[in-house]
């Protein structure tokens, strides 16, 4: 177990997990266990977890914890129960199962709090704050992020407490359309980063400001930072992470040559470790590389399966995305950009037939549902970005009043969420209605 620590602070992530796996068998085997013995298996799965979750293998990382919770509830130590409620229920979150994981993440908490034990608190209130922005709960979010960052300070050895706890934060402000809040969060992750030469915290550092500058509409500039976050990264998980919000800012800028073939295989490795919360993410950007090559309806498919996951697992916080990206798709069709070539149309002539006459309803329609369902939960950047394009779709049909109405509430927005590109764009698309 020490030497799987020390391989674990040292990145040899494959290395750590062959310890802790000999540890397991050590203790595993035996025939008649102690309570000694058991305590310490429970010690081994909650150091072990670690390795797990950078390792980006949920599947065996809730295996793990499934098989041995009746344990955890029956050995009469609180400590060590909190702390195996709270890694549950972040391994919960990964598996897309928000309200699971909330539940356990609030159990973990209620127990540091009877017990007065930091550490529990710390770690729940963490990955509680992580679990409440998939919610789309995004002030219960900020308060135990906050109080997570209160007590990493109290527990100022404990690194990893402090930089996804603050990450936890950054997250939230992107969903909020809060982008300064959450670009100085990722410079102080960098900073933090540097002071303690943390690589981890130097990657979410690059990671986040990465998202803020998506968020504001500045691809080339999140696309600096994905690559910064890429090239330091030691951990599959964040690695992956960086490398998905990299490919949001090629697709959008209709670079799908960057992203096609890497989108793939971050996809079906996903699906193969179970990581369903950046799973679905690669599955939007698979669906539109398919879009982009031709094949619309099973592209189209694709985008549409990740809303309907996102309903069901009430994945509030991230909902907004494939509607408004379906809109998107549908909005090019109406303008006429980036269309595939008469090749390609040629072989999807039943998908035009059936939806281009269309076109414009749907994406209208994809579009207010965009904002219904940002404004239920806040989320500011979403419901700017969709008036803006609901503005120029109304353009393109000659609704001029409508356009300007539309593209006008897109500036009070981008204003509001300091997102500099999106509003100087809106801005000229205004300026060309007058």
């Amino acid at each position: 177990m020490k030497a799987g620590e020390k391989s674990l602070k040292r990145y040899a992530l494959e290395e750590a997990h062959q310890y802790y796996h000999e540890a397991f068998d050590l203790i595993s085997n035996k025939s008649e266990k102690t309570r000694e013995d058991e305590l310490l298996l429970i010690d081994l799965i909650l150091d072990w977890a670690m390795v797990f979750y950078y390792r980006a293998d949920c599947k065996g990382w809730e295996k793990l914890f499934s098989s041995h919770q009746t344990l955890a509830e029956t050995l009469d130590d609180k400590a060590r129960l909190g702390m195996f409620y709270a890694w549950l229920g972040f391994v919960l979150w990964f598996r897309e199962r928000f309200t699971d994981s909330y539940e356990y993440l609030c159990k973990a908490i209620q127990i540091g709090e009877d017990i007065n034990n930091q550490k529990v608190i710390g770690y729940g209130c963490t990955w509680l704050c992580w679990t409440c922005a998939e919610l789309g709960l995004f002030d219960e979010a900020i308060t135990h992020g906050n109080r997570a960052q209160k007590i990493a300070k109290i527990l100022d050895s404990d690194h990893y407490l402090y930089f996804k706890s603050l990450a936890a934060l950054a997250h939230t402000y992107i969903y909020k359309g809060e982008i300064k809040k959450a670009l100085d969060a990722g410079q102080m992750l960098l900073d933090y980063g540097h002071a303690h030469s943390n690589i981890r915290s130097l990657n979410l550092g690059y990671t986040f400001i990465c998202y803020g500058h998506f968020t504001a509409g500045d691809y080339l500039l999140a696309i600096e930072y994905g690559q910064k976050a890429i090239q330091i990264s030691v951990d599959p998980l964040y690695s992956i992470g960086s490398n998905l919000l990299m490919g949001f800012s090629h697709a959008f800028l209709g670079e799908f040559e960057k992203i096609g073939e890497t989108a793939k295989q971050h996809w079906e490795f996903l699906q193969a470790v179970g990581c369903g919360v950046w799973g679905t993410m690669a599955e939007i950007l698979v669906g539109l590389t398919y879009i982009a090559n031709g094949q619309m309806s099973k592209g189209l498919k694709m985008v549409e399966n990740v809303r309907d996951v996102y309903q069901t697992n009430k994945r509030s916080g991230r909902l907004a995305m494939p509607e408004y990206v379906l809109g998107k798709i549908y909005l090019q069709i109406v303008e006429g950009e980036d269309l595939p070539s008469f090749s390609v149309l040629a072989r999807n002539i039943g998908f035009m037939v059936k939806n281009v006459p269309a076109a414009g309803k749907k994406a209208e329609d994809h579009f207010k549902r965009t904002i219904e369902i940002a404004k239920e939960i806040g989320a500011k950047s979403w419901i700017a970005v969709s008036y803006r394009d609901l503005g120029l779709l109304h353009k393109a049909k000659k609704r001029t009043d409508k356009a300007k109405e539309c593209i006008s509430k897109a500036i009070e927005l981008f204003e509001q969420c300091e997102a500099e590109v999106y509003l100087k764009q809106a801005r000229e698309a205004l300026a060309s209605l007058k």
